[in-house]
């Protein structure tokens, strides 16, 4: 219904939700910088990689103190990093669109990524909160929230592929992309099946590269 409401209107109310998500998501890279000792931290994670045991003592630290400098100003620079996942989710969707015979502009587009973020600000909220229940350094940063297979089931049972894969699989990335489907229906008067199709499509290709990456290294 909001999606119909807003149709054709235009106008800037649209970016509302991601200026809610961009400041959500840069409290979460502060909480999280905050609560864990973040050399301690990224060590844990170059030990858990295939390398680790290559590395002498002085290139793990060269690692670690490399690693926790680029984590600090990403957490500042989560801003820029959040438009430009969001400008690349929208180029994407208007493209394909165009390509299926469908007509949309993309500011149109752009409003439907904008509002279809929902269960993105819902997730940022809930991993806020494990932050704070939960010992940061007990946590997967990949899997904060455990709302997937891959981190109900483990990577040790699952595999690194298999890990990856489910993990890809989130309730709440699902719902997105559904918000994405009805969206694109509403502003480009095209069937709601063959915008899903399109959404969960484009989804399924990052999701296979995933696995592959996952399963290579």
């Amino acid at each position: 219904k909001t999606f119909k409401k807003i149709a054709g209107k235009g106008g800037w109310a649209c970016i509302a939700p991601f200026i809610i998500l961009m400041v959500l998501g840069m409290a979460s890279g502060i909480v999280f910088t905050q609560r864990v000792n973040m050399e301690e931290f990224i060590r844990q994670q170059i030990l858990k990689g295939p390398h680790a045991s290559e590395m002498t003592e002085a290139q793990m630290d060269q690692n670690v103190q490399m690693g926790a400098k680029i984590a600090k100003v990403a957490t500042y620079a989560g801003f820029v990093i959040i438009i430009l996942k969001y400008l690349f989710v929208a180029v994407a969707l208007w493209l394909v669109v165009l390509a299926f015979g469908d007509t949309i502009t993309f500011p149109d587009t752009f409003r439907v990524a904008c509002w279809s973020q929902l269960p993105n600000i819902l997730f940022t909220i809930l991993a806020i909160v494990v932050l704070f229940v939960r010992d940061p350094m007990t946590l997967d940063p990949k899997n904060l929230v455990m709302s997937n297979l891959g981190a109900i089931l483990g990577e040790e049972r699952l595999g690194k592929a298999g890990y990856a894969f489910f993990s890809d699989l989130d309730v709440f990335t699902l719902w997105l992309l559904w918000l994405y489907a009805r969206g694109l229906a509403a502003f480009a008067n095209a069937k709601v099946g063959k915008m899903a199709a399109i959404a969960f499509g484009l989804f399924g290709i990052l999701v296979l590269g995933h696995t592959a990456f996952a399963a290579i290294f």
